[in-house]
């Protein structure tokens, strides 16, 4: 199953991060990481992997995050599953 690293800036409220998670979830995405980088000046950085059953559902699952007000994708690029095993992002 494919990996993709899933790096969005969105607002830093109760509920945000959820809003985000369900959306990939609403594709049959699989979160199997997630890391804040960022929280400062009412916004949060956050990244996820994200495993998905295909690549043709990228363009569906950046469509579904942009839905959440407020959210916007900064990053979205497919990894290497072996790196993300030995927990590096």
């Amino acid at each position: 199953m494919p990996r993709y690293l899933v790096r969005v800036r969105l607002l830093d409220r109760p509920g945000a991060l959820g809003l985000v998670a369900s959306r990939i979830g609403a594709v049959g995405g699989d979160i199997v990481a997630i890391n804040i980088l960022e929280r400062s000046g009412g916004t949060a950085i956050d990244e996820f992997v994200v495993e998905l059953a295909g690549d043709e559902l990228v363009g569906l699952l950046r469509h579904e995050i942009h839905e959440v007000d407020g959210v916007e994708v900064e990053a979205l690029q497919r990894l290497a599953v072996e790196g993300v095993a030995r927990g590096e992002l």
